[in-house]
């Protein structure tokens, strides 16, 4: 594959890691798997030394790769994936699947509803809702940002660290509240500034926007959730039958 060395176009290194990238997750090259040494990829790519060992250093941190002195360097990346075939939360999910699960709180408050939130919500609009941002990690790498809308009638608390765990476990516990019921949509999506942010992406890279509406035990519209997933750490199963 040829680089472009064009007016603007992205320093080499960073087009050596995207394509290395996409090998791995297109799965030419699998876990465990002995990537090309340096000088290898010097001469296929016709660059310096220094430029891929950058691409390489970044695709470490990042977690798709990992050195070992005498081994060389190993591929070591497994997307996420996420079952559909029972509601879970993101903690659990994380924790059954073998990754430390965190959360960083962005910003807990309360809005007015708008047409959309008080059409999830089965509100009127302009009702004050609790609007929670959380970016949610996998192993102190990010992965999702969930924007979640809360009735006020739930009578939660505005202290960020509330929300560090799972948002499920706490309205049980405040409420007495499960989800039973939950409507999901998939679509692909482009990241804005702020996902990009927060997800340590490129502004414009494609990601995966979930949307969520939960019920409880009575039928009653319990979450409107919008998640904005990694695309290249994260996929989703669907079980049917």
């Amino acid at each position: 594959m040829e680089l472009d060395y064009s007016k603007g176009a992205s320093p080499l290194y960073y087009q050596i890691k995207e394509i290395l990238r996409k090998r791995i997750e297109d799965e030419e090259y699998l876990p465990g798997d002995i990537l090309p040494s340096e000088l290898e990829l010097q001469q296929f790519f016709n660059v310096s030394r220094i430029t891929v060992r950058q691409a390489i250093n970044e695709l470490v941190n990042e977690g798709y790769l990992s050195r070992t002195r005498g081994k060389g360097t190993t591929v070591i990346f497994n997307k996420i994936e996420e079952s559909l075939s029972r509601i879970m939360s993101f903690t659990e999910e994380m924790k059954m699947r073998g990754f430390e699960p965190s959360t960083k709180v962005i910003e807990v408050s309360m809005v007015k509803a708008n047409k959309v939130i008080s059409k999830k919500l089965s509100i009127n609009e302009g009702e004050e809702v609790y609007k929670i941002e959380r970016l949610r990690y996998a192993d102190n790498k990010p992965i999702a940002v969930f924007v979640t809308y809360l009735r006020r009638e739930l009578n939660l608390p505005l202290e960020e660290e509330e929300y560090c765990g799972s948002l499920y476990e706490l309205l049980n516990k405040r409420n007495n509240i499960s989800a039973a019921k939950v409507k999901e949509s998939f679509e692909a999506s482009a990241s804005n500034i702020n996902v990009s942010k927060h997800l340590e992406i490129e502004k414009g890279i494609p990601i995966l926007k979930r949307t969520r509406i939960s019920f409880d035990n009575h039928g009653n519209n319990l979450e409107y959730s919008i998640c904005y997933y990694r695309a290249d750490r994260y996929k989703y199963i669907v079980e049917i039958g």
